[in-house]
């Protein structure tokens, strides 16, 4: 199920200190955000933010080339 399973400990400071492997592989860079989510049931998973919107820009394409101002979508708020 996993790949390449990696011991961290948590130090007095209350740090965690990510391995170099994971870093790499996740392509973080100091100034990373990283998000923790608690699941009821005690998983926890946390995920890298390594994308910004400039990142993400055109990904989408409307269709046919449909575009709507911001005016035109402020009624919808």
């Amino acid at each position: 199920m996993f790949q390449n399973l990696h011991d961290t400990f948590l130090t007095t400071r209350g740090t965690l200190k990510v391995p170099p492997e994971i870093l790499k592989a996740l392509k973080a860079k100091p100034g990373t955000r990283f998000v923790w989510a608690l699941r009821p049931d005690g998983r926890l998973y946390i995920r890298a933010k390594t994308k910004t919107l400039e990142d993400l820009y055109g990904i989408l394409t409307p269709p046919d080339g449909l575009t709507v101002s911001i005016e035109d979508m402020n009624p919808f708020r």
